[in-house]
Formats: C-alpha cells, structure tokens, sequence
C-alpha cells in the first residue's frame, strides 16, 4: 500500500488509518505508536519529526505526546518539533532544559559545553553519572536526549562559546537557553542571541535559590541587571555550591517559558522569577 501526500501536504486520515493497520500494534485510536510513525517516515521519505506533524495534521497524535495533548494543540505542538533550541552549557542548567524540551516536543538542538563531567557534578548534573565521568558534557547530552527520544536532531559541540563562533552555532536555531556558568558569559550570550534575533530564556543558580526569565528576540535584560559585569564578576551562576533542587528547579522554570513560548509562536518578556529552595517559594519581580 502507498500513502501520498496531496497538493495541501496533509495525509487522508482514512487511506492513513489503512496504512496504518497493515503494521499492528502501531495505532490504538488516534494515537500512532513509534513503529506507526518510524513506519510513515519511510513511507513518505521524510524524518519522524516531520511523519508526526503529517500525523497531527491528519488528527492523529504519538503517543510519545497523549499526556501533553489536554496542554498542547496540535499546532503548538507541530511548533515544537520544528523548534531548534540552542542550549549553551550542558550542565546543572542545561542538561536539565535540554532534557525537559526534548520530552515536551523541541525537535532539534544544537549543545555546546567545553567541559567534562567530573565526581563533584554528580549532585545536580542531569546527565552526570558514574559511567560518564572524564566524558565530554555535550556529547554524553546528546546519548542522553537521543535515548528518550530517537527522533531529535543533535548537534554537539565540545567547545567553549564565544563572540566568534556563537553566531555559527546559532544559525538556524529558534531560541537561545543559557546554562553558562558566570555574568560576563551570559552577558556575551545575550548579546549575541540580540544580534541573531533570537529569544533568549536565562537561568542562574546559587546555593539553594536561583532566577530565571525569556525575552523576546533583539533584549538585553541582563546587561541591564549587571551593568558592570567584568571578566572577574561570577556572582549568580557559579557558586560551587549549588543542589540539585535549586538546579532542576530553574531548569523547569526556563524550560516552561521556552514550551509556552515556542508552541504559541510568540515571545514576550517574562518577568524575572525568583526561586528559593530552602523556603521553598516562588517570586516574581517586573522589570
């Protein structure tokens, strides 16, 4: 049987439940199961990620995605998987992000850290275990988001970010998250995500409390907050102190204004949330 796609580049939901049925155990009403889309994919010759659009274009849903579709439409979610997300850092902060938009629906990443994982990251560090220690952070990252979800496009890069090359790792991607580990790096990352246009979501962690906020593509919020940042000012994001809670908590923070963002297709300026572990308790400060 052969499933083609017509002039409006939409599957026919009946020749597709056909389809469909020829390969069991794929489809349970209108949710297709990954061997329903990996099957659709070489059908059409296209990548899953583009299958599961075709998919929720026909009005079916993966699986992978049945808990999110009472949060997500299904064009907030075809967003999603079109989205690449440039995740600078992929360590306390950035392994977390990464991990949190891969399984809400991001599509695609571009990853670059320079680090390697050692014993002390094994408290916070989504990706840091036993076996990854001496690996390189951006790759061990990459294993890890192609694990859950074998669809994704990854790009890593064992490389530290800076004013020369950051436009070529930004260069195609849709939004900027930042898991750098000092002021004047994420200063420079801001920076250059305004000169790419891009939304850039922030997040900084010290001990048990943290910030996080997203602004619309051409911001420059953190040069505001820490106008006298120099190469020696680390302040918020790099104390050697940090727990897992305060890490993964704005890690969900950033990771929840990226989705939001990303699936409306429209950015607008947050404001600056303030988490603290030790109360716990959420703040919220315009800006």
């Amino acid at each position: 049987m052969s499933v083609k796609l017509d002039a409006s580049n939409s599957l026919d939901a009946e020749a597709l439940r056909r389809f469909l049925a020829l390969h069991e155990g794929s489809c349970e009403g209108s949710f297709v199961r990954i061997g329903g889309v990996r099957a659709l994919a070489k059908e059409l010759e296209i990548s899953e990620r583009e299958a599961m659009c075709a998919l929720l274009d026909a009005g079916f849903w993966p699986e992978r995605f049945r808990r999110s579709r009472s949060v997500l439409s299904a064009e907030g979610l075809k967003r999603l998987l079109r989205s690449r997300v440039f995740v600078a850092g992929c360590g306390g902060l950035g392994g977390h992000v990464a991990a949190l938009l891969a399984r809400s629906g991001v599509g695609a990443f571009v990853l670059c850290d320079p680090d390697v994982f050692d014993e002390s990251n094994l408290n916070r560090q989504m990706f840091c275990t036993e076996a990854a220690l001496s690996r390189p952070k951006s790759e061990v990252c990459r294993e890890g988001l192609l694990s859950m979800a074998s669809h994704l496009d990854v790009q890593a890069h064992a490389l530290a970010a800076d004013a020369e090359n950051l436009p070529g790792l930004m260069a195609g991607c849709s939004a900027v998250a930042d898991g750098l580990d000092s002021v004047p790096k994420k200063v420079m990352l801001e920076e250059a995500a305004a000169r790419a246009g891009l939304p850039f979501v922030h997040g900084s962690v010290n001990r048990e409390e943290g910030f996080a906020f997203i602004e619309a593509a051409g911001g420059r919020r953190l040069a505001a907050m820490w106008p006298d940042a120099g190469d020696g000012d680390e302040a918020f994001g790099a104390s050697p102190d940090t727990v897992a809670s305060s890490a993964a908590g704005v890690a969900c923070l950033m990771a929840s204004l990226l989705v939001r963002a990303l699936a409306k297709g429209e950015v607008r300026d947050s404001a600056l949330l303030h988490l603290d572990c030790s109360v716990p308790e959420l703040e919220r400060f315009e800006f």
